[in-house]
């Protein structure tokens, strides 16, 4: 009985290299929580930038002339995948963001 005693510090005594196995972790999900954010801050940067060139064009030219040409884009996308999908049947489509 007294060898587990003697010895049940040694397993479980938080020594530096178990505290920096835990730090290692914890900071692995910091680093990836806050490459997350990065991501997602460049996505919304993104579509904020979209918006602002649509809204830019429609007020330069138009409704109509940006409609239509948003909407001949789409359809010449929609082609090229229905395209690509025709010699691959089992690839599932993409969407795009416009």
């Amino acid at each position: 009985m007294q060898h587990w005693i003697v010895d049940w510090p040694v397993h479980y005594a938080h020594t530096p290299e178990k505290q920096a196995e835990k730090a290692l972790q914890e900071l692995r999900l910091e680093l990836f929580h806050a490459e997350q954010r990065v991501l997602d801050a460049q996505l919304q940067a993104d579509y904020y930038r979209a918006r602002l060139t649509f809204f830019e064009e429609v007020a330069r030219r138009g409704i109509e002339p940006v409609s239509d040409q948003r909407k001949s884009q789409q359809d010449g996308s929609q082609a090229l995948r229905a395209g690509s999908n025709s010699s691959n049947p089992g690839t599932p489509n993409k969407l795009t963001v416009a």
